[in-house]
């Protein structure tokens, strides 16, 4: 090996403390000008011969591992695996890395094994994981989200922490679909039980983002590139105080703002309410020449108690109520909000709102009010979600509904 290899080591910020939890060590090299750059394209040329990888790979992370000895005895290291690697070590059934920390007298407990690559052979790799779990390993799973068709493996292999994918967290600064997505997956690996990381933590909106996400970690430019040596543990203390604090404020803000924007929603559904019992539930006959649709309504439509549309979509185009009979006869009791609204003591006074979805119609986030007509009928009411509760601090979790009294 001519190259000269060494780690440099990026933090891994805890996002409840603060603290530096652990470290990712990252493989770099010198160009020609002397600059400390990537070592990742020495580890994924096809023109290298394996053997000669890995023996690389084993050299870096011998480096990455004796630097354990001069961080706190709470912090980590995580050490990148390749698919190769992988299978070297489910085929020779040994650790070479358990056998370097030994020398060293270091705790694998405070090692993290980074899965880079899942499309491999699966017996191998879960081979792989049992040894470095049985031997006191943690496991982690990188780019979680990047290949849909992983998530079956993530299952199986019940990783320690997940790392989410870090193009899915910068698309979903620019698109509230990629957002929701992420926010999903985040909740997704927060039910396997691992702990989430977000990587490529780059700005303060990707931080506030990487929240909804149930981040326990974060990793990026917003806190430091990787360095040469460990800083103290405490070293983003206040930074990550303030950026929390910052949070705060804007998503009580944010709250505050959409239990106003709730409020007055309910008022301008209960007053339709008011003028259905008027003038009597007859489906297809409803009389809206007083009831003009507002920015914010997108259609509504009624269901008897049983939720079984008994209604045609009343349909706000253009400022103008239109009728489609379609979805008549559709069941909707499966739904959340319909579900809460029924289960509901007060039913007469409460007014259920689903969490954020993308229509498939209007193409934007929505949301579905839900609100007893009387004994026998409910109205169900889609909305523009930005008149209600959609922002980056309500965006996308999931189906879950909500409620607030209307009386």
């Amino acid at each position: 090996m001519d190259m000269e290899l060494f780690p440099w080591y990026q933090p891994i910020v805890e996002t409840a403390s603060g603290r530096i939890a652990g470290y990712e060590a990252l493989a770099r090299t010198r160009n020609q000008q002397g600059e400390v750059v990537s070592a990742g394209a020495y580890f994924s040329d096809p023109t290298i011969e394996p053997d000669e990888r890995i023996n690389a790979d084993r050299h870096v992370r011998y480096q990455a591992l004796s630097a354990l000895k001069e961080i706190p005895g709470d912090s980590f290291i995580s050490i990148n695996l390749s698919p190769e690697w992988l299978q070297y070590v489910a085929e020779a059934g040994e650790l070479p890395t358990l056998a370097m920390l030994e020398e060293l007298q270091v705790d694998p407990s405070r090692v993290m094994i980074e899965i880079t690559e899942l499309s491999g052979d699966l017996d191998l790799i879960c081979q792989a994981v049992s040894l470095y779990r049985e031997a006191g390993f943690r496991i982690a799973i990188d780019d979680f989200g990047a290949d849909f068709s992983q998530l079956d493996r993530v299952a199986l292999l019940l990783p320690d922490v997940v790392k989410l994918d870090m193009k899915l967290l910068r698309d979903g600064l620019d698109n509230p679909r990629n957002a929701s997505m992420i926010q999903v997956l985040g909740e997704m690996a927060s039910r396997l039980g691992a702990k989430v990381l977000c990587e490529g933590v780059e700005t303060e909106e990707a931080y506030f983002l990487a929240l909804t996400c149930n981040a326990y970690y974060m990793q990026g430019f917003l806190f430091s590139e990787a360095r040469s040596h460990a800083l103290p543990s405490d070293h983003f203390n206040r930074q990550s105080t303030l950026l929390r604090d910052s949070y705060r404020d804007m998503a009580l803000d944010s709250s505050t703002r959409s239990q106003w924007l709730a409020q007055k929603v309910s008022a301008e559904l209960v007053g339709l309410r008011e003028q259905i019992r008027a003038k009597g539930v007859v489906a297809g006959t409803i009389d809206l020449e007083h009831y003009l649709p507002t920015g914010q309504m997108l259609r509504f439509y009624i269901c008897d108690r049983t939720g079984t549309q008994i209604s045609p979509n009343y349909e706000n185009r253009s400022g103008a109520w239109k009728i489609n009979r379609e979805p008549e006869g559709c069941d909707w009791s499966w739904r959340p909000y319909f579900i809460e609204l029924m289960a509901s003591d007060d039913i007469e006074q409460r007014l259920v709102f689903s969490e954020p979805y993308h229509d498939i119609y209007a193409g934007e986030l929505s949301q579905t009010a839900a609100l007893l007509i009387d004994e026998s009928h409910i109205l169900l009411a889609d909305l523009r979600s930005g008149q209600v509760d959609g922002d980056l601090f309500h965006n996308g979790r999931g189906m879950r509904a909500r409620s607030i009294d209307v009386l």
